[in-house]
């Protein structure tokens, strides 16, 4: 299924590049006072009145509405200064309490999130290692500059849970055959010298705090990728400088 996306691109932004194509950043909009029939409308024009302070390029709400209010592959405000010069685009979800309209607005945001970071030729996965689609929880974590925890509580409190709305940025809805994120690219070894030698890297590393205990465990039960060992090098790097 496609949707169509209303262009009401807003005036006066500031029009700022790109460092880096890393991410596309999934939100919702945390507004417990604004969940009825125009929500999406009030938080739009709520945007444009405090754009000076944060925005994002699309909202989806209403039934499944899309709607475009800023470019994409340009700086917008809505994750921190860490995440946004890295972010080409960062979608918004308004809230409702009609479980029937969430499913709605829960499959276009899906879409929507999936075709941008087809666009941006980044990862259709959600909060791995490296580049893709990232929660707004994702940036408060790893980067910084931002303490939002969105959108999980919300999509919970729904009956979405962490686990499904990963498995949906990774396969759509009613899209394809489901898959796993990581089937195709799991760590190999010839000989026990060289996996002994990895497994010491990361239990260092755990100890020393710079990583979660859960990668060892991850790499121990085989489902570390090398896309993840990568991108785990990376940050225990960062973190011990």
């Amino acid at each position: 299924m496609t949707y169509t996306i209303e262009q009401r691109l807003m005036s006066g932004l500031p029009n700022m590049a790109l460092t880096a194509i890393k991410y596309v950043i999934a939100h919702e909009s945390s507004n417990e006072n604004n969940f009825g029939p125009d929500a999406l409308e009030n938080e739009i024009k709520y945007m444009n009145l405090n754009k000076a302070n944060a925005f994002t390029s699309h909202w989806v709400g209403n039934g499944g509405r899309i709607v475009q209010v800023a470019p994409v592959n340009k700086v917008q405000y809505g994750c921190g200064p860490k995440g946004n010069p890295l972010s080409y685009a960062q979608v918004e979800l308004a809230r409702t309490n009609d479980k029937e309209q969430f499913k709605k607005d829960y499959a276009s945001y899906i879409w929507l999130l999936r075709k941008l970071a087809n666009d941006a030729g980044i990862p259709v996965v959600l909060d791995s290692i490296g580049n893709g689609i990232k929660s707004h929880r994702w940036i408060t974590d790893n980067l910084g500059g931002t303490t939002h925890r969105d959108p999980y509580a919300y999509f919970l409190s729904m009956g979405i849970s962490e686990a499904q709305f990963k498995q949906d940025i990774l396969n759509g809805i009613n899209e394809q055959t489901p898959q796993t994120e990581q089937d195709d690219d799991l760590m190999k070894f010839t000989n026990d010298a060289p996996k002994a030698a990895v497994r010491e890297y990361l239990k260092q590393s755990v100890d020393k705090m710079l990583i979660d205990k859960s990668w060892l465990d991850k790499f121990d039960n085989g489902t570390m990728t090398s896309g993840d060992f990568e991108g785990l090098k990376i940050i225990i790097e960062q973190r011990s400088n």
